[in-house]
Parts: structure tokens; sequence; C-alpha cells
């Protein structure tokens, strides 16, 4: 059964892009839709959080059998899932290849009220490597995943129905195994070089608002 997760107004709260759970998170580079301002990120063995109604409601409204159902304090381990963000306006990378950092800027402009994204983790396909990225939209923020891809991880902070810390080593293993077989080298000839301002704090707060669940802009940025 597959499920399709509002999370416009909570994204920032909703996926562990930080790997705080000790889970190692994968990501996709982003993908635009050709002919549209329609963004996709896959994701793989990524934290989310089931401990909120703003998502519960989402899936157990389509399956009310869902694992999620095993508890209200919950934390999830999704294997497989799709970030999908409408209405792009821009988006900057960093990327760490062999201890080298490479960027990647689509040209950064925005108005008052667009969001801004941050997101990244270790590359799906490419060992060794680290994606941080930050997207600015003015759109809906979708995650889509199946119910066969779910796995609890956490139940009220602990962490042993996954089997504690040599389960999370495990989960880990497997996928850095994966890549060593995949033996996949990156294409650094994507990235264009340009760092833009995006990455400088002063500059983030400067133009953008935090609130509760999301960035948001102040000023335009042209």
């Amino acid at each position: 059964m597959k499920y399709k997760i509002d999370i416009t107004d909570s994204y920032e709260n909703f996926i562990d892009f930080d790997g705080w759970s000790g889970v190692t998170n994968y990501s996709s580079l982003p993908k635009i839709v050709p002919r549209s301002t329609t963004c996709h990120m896959y994701l793989e063995n990524t934290s989310i959080r089931m401990d909120e109604n703003i998502w519960r409601d989402q899936i157990l409204s389509v399956n009310s059998k869902s694992t999620i159902n095993i508890a209200d304090d919950l934390l999830i381990l999704a294997r497989k899932a799709i970030l999908t963000i409408e209405n792009v306006r821009c988006y900057d990378l960093r990327v760490i290849y062999k201890e080298h950092d490479y960027y990647h800027s689509s040209g950064l402009t925005f108005d008052m009220k667009d969001r801004f994204m941050v997101f990244g983790g270790d590359d799906i396909e490419y060992l060794h490597t680290n994606i941080y990225g930050g997207v600015i939209f003015n759109g809906k923020v979708f995650l889509e995943l199946e119910e066969k891809e779910i796995l609890p991880l956490m139940i009220n902070g602990d962490d042993e129905v996954i089997g504690g810390e040599k389960g999370i080593t495990k989960i880990n293993n497997e996928k850095e195994k994966e890549l060593i077989k995949k033996n996949n080298l990156l294409d650094i000839g994507y990235f264009n070089a340009i760092k833009s301002s995006i990455w400088d704090y002063n500059f983030l707060i400067k133009y953008f608002s935090h609130q509760n669940g999301y960035w948001e802009a102040i000023k335009n940025y042209k």
C-alpha cells in the first residue's frame, strides 16, 4: 500500500536528515522533472517521525492496520521513499566526494513567502559521498512511501525494537556493502562550481524567518 504524506508545513520536523537516530540517511541528488518545476529526491534508510497526528492520520486514514499503529510515540525507518517538492525556484548543492567539495547552483532567486528547505545525507549511489543541499520553492512538499518499506525504529525513544545499537549498525553496514558492490563513480562535470550566498548563515537569517517546521522568505532576492 502506498502513502503520500503532505509535509509542506512540517518538513523540518518530520525527516531526520541529520542522522541523530544513528541510522545513516541516504539521498539522491535532486532530479527536476523535464519541462516542470517539480523536484524529486530518492531517499533510503531515512528516519521519520510518526509521533504527531498531522502525519499519522494521513497514513491511518488510508490503512488503519499500518505498522505505525504499533505505538503513538514512534520513529520509523523508511527503507525507500520519494521526497517531492513542487514549484521549485532554485536549488544549491555542496557535495563532498573523495574529500573534495563540489558546489552547484541553479541561480539564487526568491520572493517573499517562498520557503527554504535543507536536505541531504550520504549519496544513494556513490560511496563516501555526502550531499548537503538547499532548495527554495513556493509549492507543496510530499513524502511518498510504501507500507512494505516501513520498519519501526524507536518506540518512546527506545531502539530495542530494531535490535538496539547492533541492529542499527547492521542496517548501516548492509547499505555500505551495497554501495561497495556498485562501485559507481560520480560525474563531477555535473557541478558548475558556483557557491551561492545561501550557504552563509548571516545571509539566511537576513532573508528568511524560521517558523515552526519551515523557513520562509521575508524579503525578495534577485
